[in-house]
């Protein structure tokens, strides 16, 4: 009797997108041939590996879906088919043949294989969370019931475009602050652990009538250079273990709740969640989808976990018959300009139109506060960097200049 054994496997569906997967067998032509009688083309099938042998041999780095800039393309060029009369299966296909990345290519072949199954685009989408957040699979879901996904797949991608945006600005203009916070560590380092001991046989013969800064800076050198490995062992053990507190639901909310604190930033995050939250609304709102409903749509597109609990409690309130905008009045973190536009919409029975200005003059405001912000950024801990290392220098000096009057 053959003792079956675990085989994970890469094949090809008939219409060439890969599929991973593991199955159990007496040996690798078995696996080969069950593969072929489920229309599969076996392309590497090797024996799977258990415990610490499996864990590090999987890829560290291995996306299991789409980035931001390969969804807000697809999203794009999806709109742009479906909007000229293309079905949705003949316009996968169409992206399918023209992507040049694995990635893209194994997604949309996955969704090609679903669909002519019989399921609807979202079903297929919902399938591969990696992907598709629930939020984007809501708005899409959307459309189909709607009946006007090509206006959907459009608002889609005008806000990933937008969001996609904004991290790319604010991650370029961190590349020369992240530089520089490089530049001043190692030389706090070199500072402390090279230059200052070469110092400290001078200064031991006046210890007691050195000024304080050369003192703390000497103590502080000293620290490093006795205990330099058990300071890394312990920030490393401290970082790993503060980022697994940051991921429970609860330090999540508090952060959320500590950011929308913070001046300047915290009206940042507000107006940049109202604007995404009401152009989503607005869009929805535009196809006909009743209140309630779009704004449960929306509400998944919310990030922050605080404004999150908020508008859920405002939508209890909305589908007990309250209007929108006397419950916006009741929450402090919704913009004035948000409440004051929504009665407006209300009043005169453009609700969705209102939803799409606010976003629009939300957007602007976020823009320019984020220039603004990242134009503050670099000048500011420019300074602070060169304060620092000019401190730790003068210390130093400051130390040479007293030996210096003892010995005079």
């Amino acid at each position: 009797m053959r003792v079956s054994m675990r085989f994970s496997y890469k094949a090809l569906h008939q219409d060439g997108s890969s599929t991973l997967g593991e199955l159990e067998a007496p040996d690798r032509s078995r696996v080969v041939d069950a593969l072929s009688k489920q229309g599969l083309i076996a392309i590497d099938v090797f024996e799977s590996r258990a415990g610490i042998a499996a864990a590090l041999n999987k890829p560290v780095f291995t996306r299991q879906g789409l980035n931001a800039r390969q969804l807000a393309d697809i999203t794009g060029e999806l709109a742009t088919l479906v909007e000229s009369g293309l079905n949705i299966e003949k316009a996968l296909s169409v992206l399918h043949s023209l992507a040049e990345e694995k990635m893209p290519q194994q997604v949309l072949g996955r969704l090609q294989g679903e669909l002519r199954e019989g399921k609807s685009l979202s079903d297929a989408m919902k399938s591969d969370s990696s992907s598709f957040s629930k939020f984007y699979v809501s708005m899409i879901n959307s459309g189909e019931v709607a009946g006007n996904l090509a206006e959907i797949l459009d608002s889609l991608s005008t806000y990933l475009t937008r969001r996609l945006e904004i991290h790319e600005k604010i991650r370029s203009a961190l590349i020369y602050p992240s530089i520089l916070l490089v530049m001043v560590a190692v030389t706090m380092v070199i500072v402390l652990t090279v230059i200052l001991p070469q110092f400290e046989p001078m200064f031991a013969q006046a210890e007691a009538a050195l000024p304080w800064p050369t003192r703390f800076t000497l103590s502080v050198g000293q620290l490093v250079n006795e205990h330099f490995a058990g300071f890394a062992i312990a920030l490393a053990v401290a970082l790993t273990a503060l980022m697994g507190v940051l991921r429970t639901d609860a330090a999540k909310k508090r952060l959320a709740a500590f950011w929308l604190r913070v001046p300047i930033l915290g009206n940042l995050i507000r107006k940049d969640v109202f604007s995404r939250f009401h152009r989503m609304m607005g869009t929805l709102l535009r196809s006909g989808i009743p209140l309630s409903a779009a704004f449960a749509v929306s509400l998944d597109g919310v990030a922050n976990g605080h404004i999150h609990q908020k508008l859920k409690e405002v939508l209890k309130k909305v589908r007990e018959g309250n209007s929108l905008s006397s419950e916006y009045a009741t929450l402090s973190d919704v913009p004035r300009l948000a409440i004051e536009l929504t009665r407006v919409g209300e009043d005169t029975g453009r609700l969705s139109e209102m939803m799409l200005k606010t976003a629009s003059v939300l957007e602007r405001d976020v823009n320019n506060l984020v220039d603004r912000l990242m134009t503050m950024l670099v000048p500011a801990l420019t300074i602070t960097m060169g304060v620092v290392i000019a401190a730790m220098i003068a210390s130093v000096l400051l130390g040479i200049i007293s030996v210096n009057e003892i010995a005079f």
